[in-house]
């Protein structure tokens, strides 16, 4: 039992179908305990899962180089999104996140990655996940260590089944099943502590009870939120993201939300490993992207809280600049990250990538990721970045 951590288990309750009846009780009474309102400064990460192909996201519609090295899946000029200059053009199912860009409250950091850049899916993300590019890599991602800064029970929440490595800390919780958590009713059951001679024993798990506590008490507490109002997408991820403004309108004191659009849960799941149908994948995980932040930026503009959130995307590496044989592409280097919130820097942000400039057949990166970390740290977080991030890195400025 010592082996398995608090957080582990949390999980494992949270999606389970039913749980022990003395977790239930102690878990409710936690629940009935509250906590002031926490009104400062949110940061949302949403992992891409796969690997992000930016150059069919800001698509380089003058460079003939990009239509000979893709002539199937290339998004030619009149199907994009124009943008300011004409030398770039948006994804065409990016069409609501051009919306927010212009309305000033969003924007495409270009030319994303790091020095030799990792192929692997699992490495690739555990360097984006832990702010860090050397082996090994660190215990704790990049917010976790932020947020064991903090004292309380839920600094940080993540909305699925496992809590990835961004947010790993005993500090932060992995939500797999709100509605479940959500039938604990706190008004029936009172917490009674076991005497007997095995009580040390069970130290672990009403520990784990502490933690369900902690998560009921506050998605409770984020059901009186207007999310429901407004057009989330029916998904895992649109839902999430309405739970995540819920907790943010209610007052709840996480200061950082992870969640994942994409999934590797099948061969069919749509995810941003486009090896093939890159274009129908685009089609549906943009779309859902740029929908689900309209709503969140309706209800978080009409609660008066859009100015406490800072919403950043990441994603394990970009693609190859050639497209392969199956309508899609292989892994490779540079990308982009999406930003938004009511402070941002909006528009086109950094270097658009050099077709010209390429390794192995992936666009090199013009801006190291951890720059744009350090800026949500100094700048966002008001913390310094290099007692997160282990090293001076330049903040490259994403806030207006």
């Amino acid at each position: 039992m010592s082996k398995i951590s608090r957080r582990q288990m949390l999980t494992w309750f949270a999606v389970a179908p039913a749980l022990p009846r003395f977790i239930v009780n102690s878990a409710e009474a936690t629940a009935l305990q509250t906590n002031s309102a926490y009104d400062g400064s949110v940061v949302i990460v949403v992992r891409f899962m796969g690997g992000n192909d930016g150059l069919n996201a800001v698509v380089p519609v003058n460079d003939d180089r990009y239509y000979r090295a893709r002539p199937t899946i290339a998004i030619a000029k009149n199907q994009t999104i124009a943008m300011p200059g004409g030398e770039i053009g948006l994804n065409p199912w990016l069409t609501d996140y051009k919306r927010l860009m212009d309305d000033g409250c969003a924007a495409i950091v270009q030319g994303i990655g790091y020095p030799n850049s990792s192929r692997s899916h699992l490495r690739g993300t555990e360097i984006f996940e832990c702010g860090a590019v050397t082996e090994p890599a660190p215990r704790q991602g990049w917010l976790g260590r932020y947020v064991d800064n903090y004292s309380d029970p839920l600094t940080g929440v993540q909305f699925a089944d496992q809590l990835g490595r961004t947010l790993a800390s005993d500090r932060a919780k992995s939500i797999g099943n709100p509605n479940l958590l959500l039938e604990m009713n706190a008004d029936k059951f009172e917490s009674k502590t076991p005497r007997s001679a095995t009580a040390r024993k069970l130290d672990f798990l009403l520990q784990v009870e502490n933690d369900l506590g902690d998560a009921a008490r506050q998605l409770r507490k984020a059901t009186r939120g207007s999310g429901s109002k407004y057009e989330y997408p029916n998904t895992d991820f649109g839902q999430s993201l309405r739970w995540t403004a819920d907790m943010i309108e209610t007052g709840c004191p996480t200061r950082v939300y992870y969640l994942t659009l994409g999934s590797f849960a099948t061969l069919s799941s749509p995810s941003f490993d486009t090896h093939s149908r890159e274009i129908e994948m685009h089609k549906i995980l943009y779309s859902e992207f740029g929908r689900a932040l309209r709503a969140f930026t309706d209800h978080m503009k009409k609660a008066g809280q859009f100015n406490r959130v800072l919403l950043l995307t990441f994603s394990e590496f970009g693609r190859l600049l050639e497209e392969n044989r199956s309508n899609g592409t292989d892994h490779g280097e540079a990308s982009m990250m999406f930003v938004a919130g009511g402070k941002v820097r909006p528009g086109l942000l950094g270097k658009p990538l050099d077709l010209g400039r390429l390794n192995n057949g992936g666009p090199a990166p013009y801006l190291d990721f951890r720059q744009v970390y350090a800026s949500v740290l100094r700048d966002w977080l008001k913390v310094d970045p290099v007692k997160i991030l282990g090293e001076q890195i330049q903040p490259f400025q994403i806030l207006a």
